[in-house]
C-alpha cells in the first residue's frame, strides 16, 4: 500500500487502550533501565516506572493506569526477550500531575526531555543529545522517512512539530534549524511553508528517503561535513531528530505529557488500513484488532518499513517508543524461495550506501566467521536491505549481516581474561569511511 493509499484510508483514529501492557525497561540504545515499582503496586498515567542513571538510558513510564502484575522477561520487537514490566489495566484515566512549561528556559527544556524519557527512531535517548560536549550548530528533522512521515505529519501535526523544531534549537543553542523533505512530497512542504515564520529555520528538499539508520549520510548530505561510522551527527555539530521526536518534545515540554504514546500506522493485509495512536506497551495484536483484524491468513509482520524494518516472530510483541508502522504480509505476498548461490555480480556493492562489500560479509557470517566480518567494516552496515533488494539469489544479506553484529557484540564483551583480540575498524588504516562517505541512491 501506498503512502497516499495510507492517507486516503483512514484518518488517524483516537488513542487505542487495552487492558494490559506490556512496558519494555529497554526502548533505546544503552543500558537496561532499573525498575522503580514491583508486583502488586498501583501506577498512574504517566508515572515514571523505570530509570537507571549509571549510563546512557532513558526512563520509561506507565501508559495506563491500573496494577503491575509482573516483572519478567517479555517478547520485544528489537531485541528477542528484554525484561519488562506488565501493567493490568483498572479502567480509569487516572494521571500524575503533568507540569508543563508555557516560556521554557533552556534548562526548563532540557529537564522535560530527560524526565519525558524521550527516545528518537535511532533510539538514541534526546537528552543525551541535547547535553552533548559537542557544539550543536543545526537541528534537521529528517521527513523522508515514509514510516514517519505517514504516522505523524498529519496537518493538525504540523505546528507541533515546528514547535518541536524550535524547542530542540533553544535547548541545544543551535543557530539554525532544517526540516529534511523528499522532493517529491510538495503536499508537506507546503503546509510546512505555510506554517513556517522563522528566517532561521529553512527547508531542504532531498532527492532520496534516509531511514533513521542513515543518519550518518543525511548529516554529510546536508552539512558537507563527512560523519565516519564511529561517530554521529553530533560530532558534526548536528542535532538530528525526527517528527516523532519533535512531537514528543512538543508534548513533554509544552505539556509535561512523558513519551507514552505513538502514531502507528497500520498496513497491509488488515481490514481497515490507517494510522492509530497507542499507548505504548500495547501489543502488536491489539492495534492489529482496533484496524479490523486480519485480511485473510497472515505470513509477516513487520515494523517500520518493508524493506529495513524487522520481522516479528508474533504479533505479541508491544509497540516500543520508536514504532511508527506495522505491516502486515499475507502468505500470499512472503517470499519463499530458498536463496542460491553467490554469483558474484556485484550488484549489492554497487547499490550500498556505505560502500562496503555485503555479499563477502554475508558468506564470512554464514561460515561463523565473524572476525573477518569485524576486519571489513559490518559495523558501518546501515541496514538500508538494499542488497537483498536487487541480489539475483535472494540471499539473506541483511539477516546474516545482522547476525554478525550481534555475535560480535557477545565477542567484544566477554571478559578480558577469555577474550581474544580481533583486529577491526580501531586498528585498520584503510581509508574506508574515516574518509568521505560515499553517497549512492539512497532508499526509493
Amino acid at each position: 500500500m501506498t503512502t497516499e493509499e495510507v492517507k486516503k484510508e483512514t484518518p488517524k483514529k483516537k488513542k487505542e487502550s487495552g487492558k494490559q501492557v506490556v512496558i519494555p525497561l529497554l526502548q533505546h540504545i544503552g543500558i537496561t533501565c532499573k525498575p522503580l515499582v514491583k508486583v502488586k503496586d498501583e501506577v498512574l498515567i504517566g508515572q515514571k516506572i523505570g530509570e537507571n542513571s549509571d549510563g546512557l538510558c532513558a526512563s520509561v513510564h506507565s501508559s495506563i493506569a491500573g496494577h503491575v502484575v509482573a516483572i519478567e522477561e517479555r517478547l520485544h520487537p528489537l531485541c528477542g526477550k528484554i525484561s519488562s514490566i506488565v501493567i493490568e489495566s483498572d479502567e480509569t484515566n487516572r494521571a500524575i500531575e503533568y507540569n508543563p512549561h508555557n516560556n521554557p528556559s533552556k534548562e526548563d527544556i532540557i529537564n522535560a526531555v530527560q524526565e519525558a524519557g524521550i527516545v528518537d527512531l535511532t533510539g538514541y535517548p534526546l537528552y543525551d543529545m541535547l547535553t552533548t560536549y559537542n557544539r550543536i550548530d543545526t537541528v534537521l528533522i529528517n521527513l523522508t522517512f515514509p514510516s514517519d512521515v505517514n504516522s505523524n505529519c498529519a496537518p493538525e501535526n504540523i505546528p507541533k512539530i515546528i514547535e518541536g523544531m524550535k524547542l530542540l534549537m533553544k535547548g541545544s543553542g543551535a543557530l539554525d534549524g532544517a526540516f529534511i523533505i523528499h522532493k517529491y512530497n510538495q503536499s508537506l512542504s507546503s503546509v510546512i511553508k505555510s506554517k513556517l515564520h522563522d528566517e532561521n529555520i529553512e527547508i531542504f528538499t532531498v532527492k532520496d528517503n534516509y531511514s533513521p539508520t542513515m543518519a550518518n549520510l543525511l548529516a554529510y548530505e546536508i552539512t558537507g561535513i563527512p560523519v565516519p561510522n564511529t561517530q554521529t551527527p553530533l560530532d558534526a555539530g548536528v542535532i538530528l531528530s525526527s517528527a516523532s521526536g519533535a512531537l514528543a518534545v512538543t508534548r513533554a515540554v509544552n505539556e509535561g505529557i512523558p513519551h507514552i504514546e505513538a502514531n502507528v500506522t497500520v498496513s497491509g493485509a488488515v481490514r481497515n488500513p490507517g494510522t492509530r495512536r497507542v499507548n505504548i506497551g500495547t501489543s502488536f495484536k491489539e492495534v492489529i484488532q482496533s484496524s479490523g483484524g486480519y485480511s485473510g491468513e497472515p505470513g509477516k509482520i513487520i515494523m517500520n518499513g518493508s524493506l529495513n524494518g524487522t520481522a516479528q516472530p508474533n504479533d505479541e510483541v508491544p509497540v516500543i517508543k520508536s514504532t511508527t508502522e506495522i505491516i502486515v504480509q499475507s502468505t500470499d505476498e512472503v517470499l519463499c524461495e530458498s536463496p542460491g548461490p553467490c554469483i558474484h555480480c556485484a550488484r549489492c556493492v554497487d547499490v550500498c550506501p556505505v560502500n562496503i562489500l555485503p555479499g563477502r560479509i554475508a558468506s564470512f557470517s554464514d561460515m561463523g566467521m565473524y572476525d573477518e566480518c569485524f576486519k571489513m567494516h559490518v559495523s558501518s552496515c546501515i541496514e538500508c536491505g538494499q542488497c537483498f533488494y536487487v541480489c539475483p539469489s535472494n540471499r539473506h544479506l541483511v539477516q546474516l549481516i545482522k547476525f554478525a553484529k550481534v555475535e560480535l557484540v557477545k565477542l567484544l564483551t566477554i571478559p578480558d581474561e577469555e577474550a581474544t583480540p580481533i583486529p577491526g575498524c580501531q586498528t585498520c588504516e584503510n581509508p574506508c569511511l574515516l574518509g568521505e562517505p560515499f553517497i549512492s541512491g539512497g532508499i526509493a
